[in-house]
């Protein structure tokens, strides 16, 4: 039986699109991230209410090492030190700054985890992805491919009573042999209860490298915006991942 040409013309984004989500799960599953590394974590964050005079400020530097023993994050001495003075100083003070405290409250082992291994962490992001469009791009003036998702994550029922909208795109920059270069993930939503409504917009970028056998989330940045209650807060955390 022979296919009409208008009907195989309308078929092809299709075909593409299904080959393309293929080939990106093939390139995710070669990454089994057992390469042991160990290197530097930097992370700086910012977070601001409107019932806020000020903005909390968060700056901190860990060591890491994954391996077959699993995940070790190392605090130094010194950052130690300085996060026992700051909260000396903010007991005499409340409103004194704790920038090691603050940004020792966002290295947790799983987070740290997904950066050492992106490639499952990007693989459940497209449990609920669905791939729409595929077309040539180019990245740091490299030549790439940019593979457009509709994000539908599926949500419980008692959450899904209160989820008014939710729209969520996400971009993934490939090689010419399949492996991330890059992904961003950006989120709307609006959720009520009872008479409370709350709106949040997010943003989150990723920059990956490739080190045997993972994927390296090298640069990981996140935009937050929430409004609700009357508060409008914003939040930018930025990680820098350093292997040695």
């Amino acid at each position: 039986m022979r296919l009409p040409i208008s009907l195989f013309v309308l078929l092809l984004p299709a075909v593409a699109a299904a080959d393309g989500l293929a080939d990106l799960r093939t390139a995710l599953g070669r990454l089994t991230a057992t390469t042991p590394v160990h290197g530097t974590l930097d992370l700086t964050s910012t977070s601001r209410s409107n019932e806020e005079d000020k903005t909390n400020e968060g700056k901190v530097s860990v060591g890491f090492e994954i391996g077959e023993g699993g995940l070790h994050i190392i605090c130094p001495r010194a950052m130690l030190t300085e996060a026992t003075q700051e909260a000396r100083a903010e007991a005499r003070d409340p409103e004194r700054s704790t920038p090691v405290q603050v940004g020792a409250g966002h290295v947790r082992p799983l987070d740290v985890a997904a950066l050492l291994d992106g490639a499952a962490a990007l693989g459940v992001l497209l449990e609920s992805a669905q791939l729409v469009q595929t077309k040539p791009a180019s990245l740091g003036g490299r030549p790439a491919h940019l593979l457009l998702f509709k994000v539908v994550p599926k949500v419980s029922k008692s959450e899904s009573k209160h989820m008014k909208k939710f729209d969520c795109a996400l971009s993934v920059w490939v090689g010419d042999d399949g492996t991330p270069l890059a992904a961003e993930e950006s989120t709307s939503a609006k959720a009520s209860f009872l008479l409370i409504s709350v709106e949040v917009d997010q943003k989150h970028t990723w920059t990956y490298a490739r080190n045997g056998d993972r994927l390296i989330v090298t640069r990981s940045e996140e935009n937050n915006k929430t409004d609700g209650l009357g508060q409008h807060e914003t939040s930018h955390t930025l990680k820098v991942v350093r292997v040695e």
